[in-house]
């Protein structure tokens, strides 16, 4: 005779069993993908796309494309514009990039959200005298809190007639482009009237999330005033920072120094835009970064020259009480050159942007790169695909 109690206690065991198999596979096929525990050996160029230049977007002119972002589980990407609302409001575009047999086959623009600031308005249009002021130069997407953090590089501008200071900014904001909140800035990490702190242009060029979005990595483009010269030609000892931020309490609990290479040519014309600095990082796992360093000479050529490192924080001097490294100067970070776009032989312009996308058909992780054009009529809006190798 069957005891029915025991049939129905394994008949509900069984249904329990598949029931947290199902919700298994729905966390794990929903779950972020943040920061591969993985390492990077190299990487190998496999495709250039051009957008045309200067087009049109739902009623915004498309350019000044300064960062990333790749949100893996809806695949499409975010991009933030750096325009300061001069062209349009302050943006991020929603895009769309399929990648066929290894190549860039299409890039489309798919939506646009507008970032407001703290009273729920849009950026006004910059201009000399406001104190408010939109200039995107990183954006992160966190996908469990459907979140956006982005870098506001602020200004810092003196004329005959007048001053202007807008503070850089941290803020996260929602998908839907309203103000969250912003996380405050260390010591030191401010724009002043004296030369001290935060250089014009030169804030947080660079984001990347690690530790499943518990981490926040950010890179000082140059180095402080307080941390001396900015690179130039000839000179391959300028230390700017990298910044780690524990995003549960807002609070910095780590700096790094990071030594830029020299600028590689001599400019010919004397201009704020010579320059070799940290356009963007991103982390390969909660300890290891790809730095990108992109550097400018004016007057000598017509192109940027971008290279790739590979650096790792373990064991790394935490410099966070280090006020001044020409007082003190710090143990650097060791990097390694992954790859430099000159190898390329072709025409590389302003890369700012990168981020890890979807898996290639031989399930190597694909990297994807975006140029900010400036607006200028002269540069490419460029769009470069990678294959990483572990």
């Amino acid at each position: 005779m069957f005891d029915l109690k025991k049939i129905s206690s394994k008949i509900s065991l069984f249904y329990f069993a598949i029931i947290l198999t199902l919700s298994s596979c729905a966390v794990n096929k929903s779950a972020p993908l943040n920061k591969r525990e993985t390492s990077i050996s190299s990487v190998k160029f496999l495709s250039e796309y051009v957008l045309p230049l200067n087009g049109t977007f739902q009623n915004t002119l498309v350019g000044g494309l300064s960062g990333i972002d790749y949100d893996a589980k809806n695949d499409q990407y975010y991009l933030i514009s750096d325009d300061p609302s001069q062209f349009s409001p302050a943006r991020i575009y929603t895009v769309k990039i399929d990648i066929k047999e290894n190549k860039i086959d299409t890039v489309k623009l798919t939506g646009v959200t507008f970032i407001l600031q703290e009273n729920g308005s849009q950026y006004p249009k910059y201009q000399y005298g406001v104190n408010s002021k939109a200039d995107g130069e990183s954006v992160r997407y966190n996908p469990i809190y459907q979140t956006f953090i982005w870098s506001n590089e602020g200004e810092r501008l003196f004329r005959k007639t007048d001053i202007t200071i807008v503070q850089p900014a941290l803020t996260r904001i929602s998908t839907n482009g309203k103000f969250l909140d912003t996380i405050p800035l260390p010591a030191g990490f401010h724009i002043t009237k004296q030369e001290s702190g935060v250089r014009k242009n030169a804030f947080f060029e660079g984001l990347a999330y690690a530790d499943h979005y518990k981490t926040l990595y950010a890179s000082l483009e140059e180095p402080l005033y307080q941390d001396g010269q900015q690179s130039h030609f000839e000179f391959d000892k300028a230390l700017t920072r990298i910044l780690k931020f524990d995003m549960e309490n807002k609070k910095n609990v780590a700096q790094y120094a990071y030594n830029l290479d020299a600028l590689p040519i001599k400019p010919t014309v004397e201009s704020d835009w010579n320059l070799n600095g940290i356009s963007e990082i991103l982390a390969i796992n909660n300890h290891m970064l790809l730095v990108m360093e992109r550097a400018w000479a004016k007057g000598r050529d017509d192109h940027s020259f971008v290279k790739l490192y590979l650096v790792d924080l373990k064991g790394a001097e935490n410099v966070i009480n280090n006020p001044s490294f020409v007082a003190n100067p710090p143990k650097p970070l060791t990097k390694k050159l992954l790859f430099d776009f000159d190898t390329l032989n072709m025409h590389i312009d302003n890369i700012e942007g990168i981020t890890f996308g979807p898996k290639l058909p031989n399930g190597h992780q694909s990297l994807v790169f975006c140029v900010d054009n400036n607006f200028g009529k002269a540069q490419i809006q460029q769009f470069f695909l990678f294959e990483v190798f572990p």
